[in-house]
């Protein structure tokens, strides 16, 4: 199994075993986040930009889509994303689309990665999914809903935060 990269939309994306075979869901009518938009570098707790790390580019692709690419690179990965609130719950839908090696393979499982982000001082935060409670073996979407929706009012339904800080355009 591919190991996430915190997106977004997070973080996308830094812990293993986050992925899923089908989304949460597939619904995706509300708007993007403008203030995600841009070019982000992740940081550490203490505000540090974190050596070796990689950009990550968060762009419109519609009115209730974003198209990332993290990280940065000539091997990097690209997703497409969509904010959700489901049960109350708000959250982003992640699905892995290809890398600079090219697109996923036919038949390719596990390509679908739940999201929380949130932006507090200039600091964009991005959280996983919680695969304790809502387990990464589940298959389909009706299976992760229903675990989902069972679990949606747990403190740590989202962990393994990961932190960037948006970059300035530069002249």
């Amino acid at each position: 199994m591919r190991t996430c990269s915190l997106v977004l939309i997070a973080a996308l994306l830094l812990s293993a075993g986050c992925q899923y075979d089908s989304p949460l869901t597939e619904e995706h009518s509300l708007p993007i986040d403008p203030a995600l938009l841009g070019v982000w570098e992740e940081i550490s707790d203490d505000g540090d930009p974190l050596e070796g790390m990689d950009r990550m580019v968060i762009l419109k692709f519609s009115a209730t889509e974003y198209l990332v690419h993290y990280p940065v690179k000539k091997d990097g990965e690209y997703y497409r994303a969509y904010p959700f609130n489901l049960g109350g719950v708000n959250g982003v839908q992640v699905e892995f689309l290809g890398s600079g090696s090219g697109p996923i393979e036919e038949g390719e499982e596990d390509v679908y990665i739940v999201a929380s982000y949130s932006l507090s001082s200039g600091e964009l935060e991005i959280k996983i999914l919680n695969e304790k409670l809502v387990h990464d073996e589940l298959s389909g979407s009706a299976a992760i809903r229903e675990a989902f929706l069972k679990n949606k009012d747990a403190k740590d339904l989202f962990t393994d935060p990961g932190k960037f800080r948006r970059l300035e355009k530069q002249d």
